[in-house]
C-alpha cells in the first residue's frame, strides 16, 4: 500500500489517523475499573493493544511452525487495528452494558461500527480506506484463522492481566467472573496453538496464586 504525501489534505488525514492511535495511550480499560481495580493500576487501551499484538504474533508464528497456513502480516494488521474505534468511543465495559440486556451488546456493536466508519472515512487514500475497512469487518466476523488468532490473543491478554492484578494483591473475588468467562471463551477455540498457550497461562496462574485460581 503506497501513501502519497504531496497533497495537504492527505497529510492532514494521516495525522488525524495517527492522533487517534495516540489517544489510545490515555484511555483506561474501563472493565478493570468496574471490577474494582484502582485507577492508578488500570492499563490503557494502548497497553492492551500492544500486548494483544505481541500475543497474536506469537500465536501466528506457532501456527506456522506446526505447518498451518497463516498470514502473519494479516494477523498483525488485524491486531493493530482491532481496538482503534475505542479512540473515539473509549472502552465501554460489558459490565456497564449488562444492565441493558441484549440491547447492551447491540449498542456497543453499533457504536464501534460508527466510530470505525468515522475513522475510515477520514482516510482520503481510497485503497487504504478499503483495506482497513475490510480488516475491521474480518475481525468482527471472526471467521478466518487470522481473526480467530487475534480474538484469542485479546482474551489471553485478559488472563495475563488478571494474574498480574492478583500478584499485586487484588482479591480473587473481584476478578473471578472475568477470569471464568474468558476461560470459557478460550476453551471453544479451534486453533491448536491457542489451546497450548492457554494451558500454559492457566498453569502459571495456579503457580502464581498457590492454586487459588482455576
Amino acid at each position: 500500500m503506497s501513501v502519497r504525501l504531496d497533497a495537504k489534505w492527505e497529510v492532514e488525514a494521516i495525522l488525524t489517523f495517527l492522533s487517534s492511535i495516540s489517544r489510545m495511550k490515555a484511555i483506561p480499560r474501563s472493565g478493570w475499573i468496574s471490577h474494582g481495580v484502582g485507577l492508578q493500576d488500570v492499563e490503557s487501551v494502548a497497553d492492551h493493544s500492544f500486548s494483544t499484538c505481541a500475543l497474536a504474533l506469537l500465536l501466528a508464528d506457532l501456527e506456522q511452525k506446526r505447518g498451518a497456513g497463516v498470514d502473519v502480516e494479516r494477523v498483525l494488521r488485524l491486531a493493530v487495528l482491532h481496538d482503534m474505534s475505542e479512540s473515539l468511543t473509549f472502552d465501554i465495559s460489558k459490565g456497564y452494558l449488562q444492565y441493558l440486556g441484549q440491547r447492551g451488546e447491540a449498542i456497543k456493536k453499533e457504536l464501534d461500527q460508527a466510530a470505525w466508519k468515522h475513522l475510515a472515512d477520514g482516510i482520503e487514500d481510497l485503497s487504504l480506506r478499503r483495506a482497513y475497512t475490510r480488516l475491521q469487518a474480518e475481525f468482527v466476523a471472526e471467521k478466518t484463522t487470522e481473526s480467530k488468532i487475534v480474538h484469542a490473543a485479546d482474551s489471553l491478554d485478559v488472563l495475563l492481566q488478571v494474574i498480574e492484578y492478583r500478584r499485586r494483591g487484588y482479591p480473587e473475588i473481584l476478578l473471578a467472573d472475568l477470569w471464568n468467562g474468558t476461560n470459557t471463551r478460550l476453551r471453544k477455540t479451534s486453533v491448536p496453538s491457542v489451546r497450548k498457550v492457554h494451558r500454559m497461562i492457566v498453569q502459571e496462574a495456579k503457580r502464581a496464586t498457590n492454586g487459588n485460581i482455576k
